[in-house]
């Protein structure tokens, strides 16, 4: 969710919509599609065919299309008509149109934002512009006179991590190596920061604004006590000295739906698109990718690694999932070695972004008339989890990580400021 969350509204998207949008702009015709998951705008993947020639194709080979409508049960493989042309078309309602510019804007600086890592080797969605050139569309409905907001980008094959889950140490572990790589790699970026900086509740630095929707997110009188110790106590701990924490380009939603293994999924085991090298950096970059940057924002490094940590353990959702996580910040730690008041804010700072999901989600389910289920398939684990590792207490939870970063040869005291990859 981005800025102005307390006017967004998720569009109500018609085939038709869709349909007149990709002829007029794109010069395509949509063969079928399947929704894919979202929190509140709308996200397609699309197969199409051409309606005249046009140099933004992004072909794809008919085994490959076959391989993702299969996955997707796409009635277009069954009747032996399907594209080679496969986009995701990202829909946003736009509420009040004056919202164009700035909204524009922040999608460009996204777009910049990948088109650099596509430089440093990382594989991410690459902007498809439409057959004018422009990047961003502005759509208004011939019916509802609504406005949305449009961009389309080329579709990555893959399956996402939460698809082959449960995860294992050694993926978490990548996975973790590849926030750090991601990291480092913005850091040299040219983009001015001051335009990245998130007015959004979701963002970790405005976590203070979480309060006003707890009453709303049908917690009991016990949870919302919780949520508001640990919101203090990350306001007194962590947000006080914010300016004092490493700051950087984040993603600020990395987790296992906005990460995909490349290749292809058959008979439920992952052929993996792997280049034969060595160097775990150049693996990694190859193995994973990342998508969704709807979220970055300038703003501290470890409250990715907070929101990702968060995310993971919700995911997992087993007994050992403190633990379990431990592999993750390890193998973030290898690659770009936190400050210590990046450790002492780790803790604060995964509490805090579970308040944020648990709160949040569930207040979006609940306005969107609970017909979202994507929203809430987190918010139960998130909560219990919440309450446990409070009460653990980070002395107990920071001995638990510990004790496995020093299996991998790493230990507080050895820690420096930054590895540069």
């Amino acid at each position: 969710m981005e800025a102005d969350d307390d006017e967004y509204v998720r569009p109500q998207v018609s085939i038709s919509y869709l349909q007149d949008l990709l002829i007029s702009e794109y010069k395509l015709k949509i063969i079928n599609y399947a929704e894919l998951n979202g929190h509140e705008d709308r996200n397609y993947h699309i197969f199409c065919e051409e309606t005249e020639s046009t140099e933004h194709k992004s072909v794809f080979s008919q085994d490959q299309c076959e391989s993702v409508c299969t996955r997707n049960s796409c009635s277009a493989i069954q009747t032996g008509v399907c594209s080679k042309y496969e986009y995701v078309v990202k829909v946003m309602d736009l509420v009040h149109s004056e919202n164009f510019s700035s909204r524009s804007e922040r999608i460009q600086m996204q777009m910049k934002v990948q088109d650099h890592l596509l430089d440093c080797g990382f594989v991410c969605p690459k902007v498809v512009p439409s057959s004018s050139g422009s990047v961003v569309q502005r759509f208004v409905t011939s019916e509802e006179n609504v406005h949305y907001l449009t961009y389309m980008t080329k579709y990555i094959h893959g399956s996402t991590l939460f698809d082959i889950a449960p995860l294992s140490t050694e993926t978490l572990y990548e996975v973790g190596s590849l926030l750090a790589q991601l990291h480092c790699s913005l850091k040299d970026a040219v983009i001015p920061s001051l335009e990245l900086k998130s007015a959004s509740v979701w963002a970790l630095e405005n976590a203070f604004k979480i309060k006003d929707f707890v009453s709303k997110a049908e917690l009991d009188a016990g949870e919302q006590s919780l949520v508001s110790a640990v919101l203090d106590h990350f306001a007194q701990n962590v947000l006080a000295q914010m300016t004092e924490l490493p700051h950087g380009v984040i993603h600020g939603d990395f987790h296992d739906e906005n990460i995909l293994i490349l290749g292809r999924r058959e008979n439920n085991r992952i052929t993996e698109n792997l280049v034969s090298n060595s160097d775990q950096v150049v693996h990694i970059r190859s193995k994973y990718t990342v998508i969704d940057f709807a979220d970055i924002s300038y703003s501290p490094l470890v409250f990715d690694l907070a929101i990702s940590a968060s995310y993971f353990m919700m995911s997992h959702a087993q007994p050992d999932f403190i633990e379990i996580v431990g592999h993750f910040l390890c193998g973030y730690f290898m690659v770009r070695r936190p400050t210590p008041k990046e450790v002492r804010s780790l803790f604060a700072s995964i509490c805090a972004a579970f308040c944020r999901e648990v709160v949040l989600a569930k207040h979006s389910y609940l306005e969107q008339s609970r017909s979202n289920s994507y929203l809430i398939t987190a918010v139960d684990a998130g909560l219990r989890q919440l309450k446990e590792i409070w009460r653990i207490g980070q002395g107990d939870v920071m001995t638990v990580w510990s004790g496995i970063w020093e299996r991998y040869g790493l230990t507080l005291e050895n820690w420096c400021e930054e590895i540069v990859i």
